[in-house]
């Protein structure tokens, strides 16, 4: 069954990361013979400008695999990705579609695609994206205080079905009470990319001057919920034993005021001088840092799914996480890495021991690349897929799915 299908995410601010996986989940959905456009309010994330599309004839004839994928970006403002001109160029997309996907909550675009679907009368899935996590709903609570009561309740409640990443993003927002039926499915990654890496010492020779001894690589947005205080606290305590580590934090701060937060705790922490803060990376760069990097930590308060953990795995870099991650376990089973309590304590101790034991890292690296095979982008397309079309033809969704049916919901 063939469906056109339309999303709806705000696109990245002030020059930081958007939603990355959103472009990505979508055309794994298209390359299974669906037509998809995503609206995006705003540019999209680094490396997804090739999916742009001029308008919504060109994005539903843009091919993908079995089916056809193109992005729309719209100019937006302020970081609620303000866009009122969605409304109308997106009716019609919207009115002749057979679904519509809401990625996150507190956008303009978002709301911009609720209000369309529920004026057409299709159905609509959404997908938080971590956006209901604990650490999350602490963010901003007065600003989205009266937004909750009058958007983003309705938005979930009237939903035919929410998408969490992981089992633990779904038990962390338990304690909401929505009703709205649910199923699990992983955001996945393609493995291929990071299965040949450039030659060792690029990224060394790019940021550290050529620095041979252990680095420790951080790659992931700088935001809040990120543990970079954590991490400085550890490494204090790393490079105290060590004092050859270097630390590499790689990413573009989210909201950009954070880097400021960040370098202060760096020179709070006096590693300073052992540190490199380079910023957003490219494509090229991340492959780099990975292909230079010892240990891969990322010491979050929370992820659902946690994408640059998993880019280090496929990378073969083993990989030192909090326990409090989704997937944690997973990962700690899998012998791809430490799951660990959120303490310098832990995970100074464990860094030291990986940097020691090459024979491990080793072990760790072929553990990693072989878990993530797990989550496939292929899988992701298939399960989102299926979901959908379970919807717009009033099925059951399937087992494989980890469904959770709300006993009085009625497709």
């Amino acid at each position: 069954m063939e469906m056109k299908i339309v999303g709806f995410v705000e696109g990245a601010r002030r020059n930081g990361p958007g939603i990355v996986s959103v472009p990505t989940i979508l055309r794994s959905v298209a390359a299974q013979g669906h037509h998809i456009v995503l609206a995006m309010g705003g540019p999209p994330s680094l490396g997804c400008e090739k999916y742009l599309v001029p308008d919504v004839d060109s994005g539903a004839s843009r091919t993908e695999g079995k089916g056809t994928f193109g992005i729309l970006r719209l100019n937006s403002w302020s970081d609620w990705s303000l866009c009122p001109a969605m409304f109308w160029r997106f009716n019609r997309l919207v009115r002749e579609a057979d679904f519509v996907l809401l990625h996150s909550l507190y956008s303009f675009p978002v709301l911009v695609g609720y209000i369309l679907a529920r004026l057409h009368r299709k159905p609509y899935a959404f997908w938080p994206h971590g956006v209901l996590a604990p650490f999350q709903r602490q963010i901003s609570v007065r600003k989205k205080r009266v937004y909750k009561a009058l958007f983003a309740n309705p938005i979930i409640e009237k939903a035919s079905v929410i998408f969490y990443s992981a089992k633990g993003e779904r038990e962390e927002a338990a304690p909401l009470g929505f009703r709205t039926p649910s199923v699990i499915v992983p955001e996945g990654l393609d493995a291929d990319k990071f299965a040949t890496l450039p030659p060792r010492g690029r990224f060394r020779t790019r940021f550290l001057n050529g620095h041979k001894g252990p680095l420790i690589l951080f790659l992931a947005r700088l935001a809040p919920k990120k543990g970079l205080d954590l991490l400085a606290k550890t490494m204090q305590r790393v490079i105290v034993e060590r004092p050859d580590v270097r630390l590499a934090i790689v990413g573009p701060p989210d909201p950009p005021s954070f880097n400021d937060q960040v370098l202060q705790w760096v020179k709070e922490s006096g590693i300073e001088s052992q540190t490199v803060m380079s910023g957003m990376a490219n494509a090229e760069v991340r492959l780099e840092a990975f292909a230079d990097a010892d240990v891969y930590v990322l010491p979050s308060h929370e992820e659902n799914f946690g994408f640059s953990v998993f880019e280090a795995m496929a990378s073969g870099v083993p990989v030192v996480v909090s326990e409090t991650l989704n997937y944690a376990d997973e990962i700690a089973r899998s012998g791809a890495g430490l799951s660990l309590p959120r303490t310098p304590e832990a995970f100074s101790a464990a860094i030291i021991d990986l940097i020691d034991r090459a024979d491990i890292r080793r072990e760790m690296g072929a553990c990693g690349r072989l878990f993530v095979r797990k989550y496939s982008l292929e899988e992701t397309g298939a399960k989102v897929a299926k979901t959908v079309e379970c919807i717009v033809r009033r099925l059951p969704f399937p087992a494989e799915l980890a469904p959770m049916i709300d006993p009085e919901f009625r497709s």
